[in-house]
């Protein structure tokens, strides 16, 4: 019986072998389930409406603006989801883009512009309706970690993901400890793990190393929290400077 063998080409005594690419599809596939689905819930592009249904939630929101959580949430939503989605995709359909995920730091900056502009326009929106100066924080630490996330996006790939849940829950103990003088402790606890589930889902993705995830988390963290609090102090300055 004769052995039928594969023809390789040869270059002198090196054996070319042709790399096929895996698809996007492929790679997704192998992606375990569980970490992509806490990272799509947990995505950062959905923050800003968790956060202001935490408003609603553990403060006096649902009172002050009784029956108006739509009119506060349809615009979050539309800023902050809607319109970053929609300049992502055609992005992808320009070929500006490799990849809706946005694994490559080089996919990143175009987006990080449209969220950019897109808070902007949010915070215009607020400031036109003469909503309280913490409120408009929370909204100003999204933009500011933007712009610091963009920067970093230049020499290093910082998780965007932590940085979103970490900034959720630096705008969420900075109200409550700075505006409200409330202590939600199980709605932390529950915070935390969410964080904590984010966390090990992007290392179970391969996306990121602990450092960046640590690194992400700590500097949502911080910056939104001093945000808040800066905006908690200077509401109340310019309260007593119209009074």
């Amino acid at each position: 019986m004769i052995e039928e063998k594969e023809d390789l080409p040869l270059v002198g005594e090196t054996v070319i072998r042709k790399k096929i690419p895996v698809s996007s599809k492929q790679a997704t596939e192998k992606e375990p389930l569980l970490p992509r689905i806490i990272s799509i819930i947990l995505h950062p592009l959905l923050m800003g409406a968790y956060g202001v249904a935490l408003l609603f939630l553990y403060t006096d929101f649902n009172l002050l603006f009784a029956g108006q959580f739509i009119r506060f949430m349809s615009p979050v939503v539309f800023f902050t989801c809607i319109v970053p989605l929609t300049g992502i995709y055609f992005l992808r359909k320009a070929g500006l883009i490799e990849s809706y995920k946005l694994t490559e730091r080089q996919d990143r900056l175009l987006p990080y512009i449209i969220v950019f502009f897109a808070y902007v326009l949010l915070i215009y929106y607020f400031y036109a309706a003469k909503l309280y100066v913490w409120f408009l924080s929370t909204l100003v630490a999204p933009l500011i970690l933007v712009v610091i996330t963009a920067i970093i996006n230049g020499f290093w790939k910082i998780s965007a993901h932590m940085i979103g849940i970490g900034c959720l829950i630096g705008c969420t103990l900075s109200v409550c400890y700075n505006v409200k003088g409330v202590n939600p402790f199980f709605l932390f606890i529950i915070l935390f793990i969410l964080a904590g589930c984010l966390g090990v889902s992007r290392l179970a993705l391969g996306r990121h190393t602990p450092a960046q995830v640590y690194a992400g988390f700590l500097l949502g963290l911080v910056v939104s929290y001093i945000c808040v609090w800066i905006g908690a102090y200077w509401g109340i300055l310019l309260f007593l400077k119209n009074v």
